[in-house]
């Protein structure tokens, strides 16, 4: 046995091998680079939907915020893991759809669903609240004296002047969804395995299995990539904070 002969670490593998023989460290920068892609786009898209929401609604106010309001309320009140196991359920039971994106790919769907239905609320309350803040400024309410249209001071005049809160606000969802993914995966809630991806919450749940005693390294760097990851967007998200608004520059929220 390979593994047992080598005691899981080789010269050429710099994070050792699992039992099937395969480089820890190629299947951790194949799974931190799935983990990102997903991250990414799930936030990308949340954010788009958080900013158009949280703009009408911030923007119109009156009935129209009220209405919005109480609909986002709804959507928050269930939880993503419910929205999860229910669409994975579904999908799985779905014999045709099975057929076409196999399971891994009803995982990523059964997935992508679950974060997108509540993740834009947060990036829509602060859109929201930015709104607030700024349609009474003089500059907007000049331009809408001189007959801009809505559109106009929406995207022109109120959105530019509130991406700096967006993005330093909007930047640490990513590192949220990779957790929330991860969590999922190690729990065994979601499984991305079963076509040979490899994702940093599969790896982790391999490591698990694998034993903390008899095999650390398998669980050790996998725990350390995922934070080194955390580390890094909150060091991001801090200097994009620093670079939008320098009054903030080294504080602490």
């Amino acid at each position: 046995d390979y593994f047992t002969f080598k005691n899981g670490f080789e010269p050429y593998y710099f994070f050792g091998a699992n039992s099937m023989g395969e480089d820890i460290f190629l299947r951790l920068a194949t799974g931190t680079r799935f983990s990102l892609l997903l991250g990414v786009g799930i936030s990308l898209i949340n954010i788009l939907i958080g900013v158009i929401w949280g703009s009408l609604s911030g923007y119109y106010g009156g009935k129209v915020d009220l209405i919005m309001e109480r609909f986002t309320d709804i959507i928050s009140a269930i939880p993503s893991i419910i929205i999860l196991k229910v669409c994975s359920v579904q999908f799985i039971n779905n014999t045709s759809l099975k057929t076409a994106l196999g399971d891994t790919g009803i995982y990523i769907l059964a997935f992508l669903i679950a974060f997108v239905y509540s993740g834009w609320v947060g990036v829509a309350g602060t859109t929201r609240m930015q709104f607030y803040r700024f349609k009474g400024q003089e500059y907007v309410l000049a331009s809408r004296t001189l007959g801009a249209k809505d559109g106009r001071l929406i995207f022109k005049h109120i959105l530019p002047n509130a991406i700096g809160t967006l993005v330093t606000s909007s930047v640490l969802m990513i590192p949220s969804v990779i957790f929330s993914e991860s969590s999922l995966s190690y729990l065994g809630i979601i499984n991305f395995t079963t076509s040979g991806l490899s994702s940093i919450g599969s790896l982790l749940e391999e490591g698990q299995q694998a034993g903390l005693q008899s095999h650390p390294h398998m669980l050790l760097f996998p725990c350390i990539i995922i934070s080194l990851l955390m580390i890094c967007f909150n060091l991001f998200g801090n200097g994009l904070r620093d670079a939008f608004n320098t009054s903030l520059k080294g504080s602490e929220e």
